[in-house]
């Protein structure tokens, strides 16, 4: 049985990962160093507190780097999978929302990141993913000025889902 369309999900790419790293300023160091990022954010308050975003040079960030709280702890490096929805509509979001709630999908929490707005949500065996409407557009590096200036923000949000 194809399940293919029955979702109002629509994403248009892998958008970013978020890392568990021993080290974030050593880290951000080797990915400026080995891959040619620039750090785009350091998140000075909140839940990401200490974390480190990076670019590529277009995004706002492509790989965030965040503190693990336990070094040795293997399998645990992946934070969450950033998914870039195929929409630039508010309202689309709403009405993702709505279709996870009716689905049962376990929701972690909803973040507004001033760049964008995401659901971060968890697949059966617990891995966390997000998807997310960009408000601020990539092109002419505006999303990356504004993740700067506000320092990596992620406030919590209620979405008011949007059904019909």
């Amino acid at each position: 049985m194809s399940l293919a369309n029955t979702s109002p999900v629509r994403v248009a790419a892998i958008a970013h990962i978020v890392l568990f790293v021993k080290d974030p300023e050593a880290s951000a160091h080797w990915y400026s160093e080995i891959l040619n990022m620039e750090i785009t954010a350091r998140a000075a308050d909140g839940p990401y507190k200490g974390g480190i975003f990076m670019s590529f040079g277009q995004h706002d960030h492509d790989i965030a780097l965040f503190q693990s709280q336990a070094p040795d702890d293997k399998g645990r490096e992946f934070e969450h999978v950033g998914l870039r929805l195929a929409t630039d509509n508010a309202e689309d979001l709403r009405r993702i929302y709505a279709f996870f709630l009716d689905k049962g999908v376990k929701i972690a929490e909803v973040l507004d990141h001033g760049v964008s707005t995401g659901i971060y949500f968890y697949d059966p065996d617990g891995h966390m993913l997000e998807v997310f409407h960009q408000r601020i557009p990539a092109e002419g590096g505006a999303a990356i000025a504004e993740l700067r200036g506000n320092e990596g923000q992620a406030d919590p949000v209620t979405l008011d889902p949007l059904r019909g």
